[in-house]
């Protein structure tokens, strides 16, 4: 790995115009946020995760030349979260979604749509002790520039009457896809049976 910063790959291919300082500075300010928010985790966790992609957007939008999107609908619930100098109808190159997961390698999403894909991998630490006053942790960051057939379809469940989720994608071969495109892994966290957690 060439390594500018700690924990940073410079090696790793961003946005235009995106840097290592934008994410390292968006990491701090997730991170402070979202652990006033830790509750949520426990109660809905894939709430929590909207939550860290939410405030992944806000961060790079007030720390980066990337705008979040003036339209509420689109920046909200379509796609993309933020694009270039805040271009309206961004080519895929110029268009950013931000995503929280606790996931080391899947993603999911609700659209196929090509473009950066700013991947927050986070872990919850009711301890404090991984990173000192933190109880959200981003472990790993991937950024990648995804193609719409990079993207599986996964359905739904959905009943009526009965419930269920809504139609996803997921990436093919998340792990393939993803391990060339980690710009920081946090130093002394491994991945161990499929999960986060201290190097020993």
């Amino acid at each position: 790995m060439a390594l500018s910063v700690p924990g940073f790959n410079a090696a790793v291919r961003l946005p235009t115009q995106l840097t290592i300082l934008h994410l390292r500075k968006a990491i701090e300010y997730i991170e402070k946020e979202t652990s006033e928010f830790v509750d949520v985790y426990f109660e809905q966790a894939n709430v929590f995760s909207g939550l860290v992609g939410i405030f992944g957007v806000r961060a790079l939008h007030f720390l980066s030349p990337y705008k979040k999107h003036k339209h509420p609908d689109v920046a909200q619930q379509r796609f993309p979260d933020l694009s270039l100098a805040g271009r309206l109808d961004p080519p895929a190159k110029f268009a950013v979604e931000s995503k929280g997961t606790t996931r080391p390698w899947a993603l999911q999403s609700h659209y196929n749509h090509s473009g950066w894909y700013i991947v927050w991998r986070y872990l919850v630490d009711p301890t404090k002790q991984i990173k000192r006053g933190r109880s959200v942790v981003i472990w790993r960051v991937d950024v990648a520039l995804l193609r719409s057939d990079d993207w599986k379809y996964e359905g739904s469940r959905a009943e009526e009457g009965r419930g269920g989720r809504t139609h996803t994608f997921g990436v093919k071969q998340p792990k393939k896809r993803f391990e060339t495109a980690i710009v920081y892994q946090r130093p002394g966290i491994i991945i161990r049976q499929g999960r986060p957690t201290l190097a020993e």
